[in-house]
């Protein structure tokens, strides 16, 4: 999915419920400085869409789901979220969404790069890939419908 037609899903869903995105409010949207100061605390790179996301509609609390963020001052830092999850995460992921119940939406990173391919990690099933092909795939189903 591009970040053209993730734009057209959100405006959808925005207009078809309004009410779901006045419950909380994302983070600020990141800017380059913001995407090159995680990438260069977690030592790699972000895929495309995970970086065009953050940059054009911030992360944190978004709708129905949480995307973690390039906010510094956010309870969603992917930074801080990351650490925390690396004391079980396998050391090749990198979390960008937790499921509130002990799973994390994770990236693969091979050679320093996190790929576009959305896999779910949990202690008890381990890594589980997902019909998600990048970040805004994942958003666009559990941003706008409930579970």
């Amino acid at each position: 999915m591009t970040l053209e037609e993730f734009r057209d899903i959100d405006h959808r869903g925005r207009a078809d419920d309004p009410a779901l995105f006045s419950l909380s409010s994302p983070d600020r949207r990141a800017e380059v400085v913001d995407i090159a100061g995680v990438e260069n605390v977690l030592k790699l790179s972000l895929p495309q869409s995970y970086r065009s996301f953050l940059m054009e509609f911030g992360g944190g609390s978004y709708g129905l789901t949480t995307i973690f963020s390039a906010d510094q001052n956010s309870e969603w830092y992917l930074p801080t979220k990351q650490s925390v999850a690396s004391q079980y995460l396998p050391r090749d992921l990198l979390a960008f969404s937790d499921d509130f119940a002990g799973g994390l939406y994770v990236l693969n990173v091979i050679n320093g790069k996190a790929e576009d391919r959305v896999f779910y990690w949990n202690q008890d099933g381990g890594l589980v890939p997902t019909k998600f092909g990048n970040v805004f795939e994942f958003v666009a189903r559990n941003a706008y419908e409930p579970a």
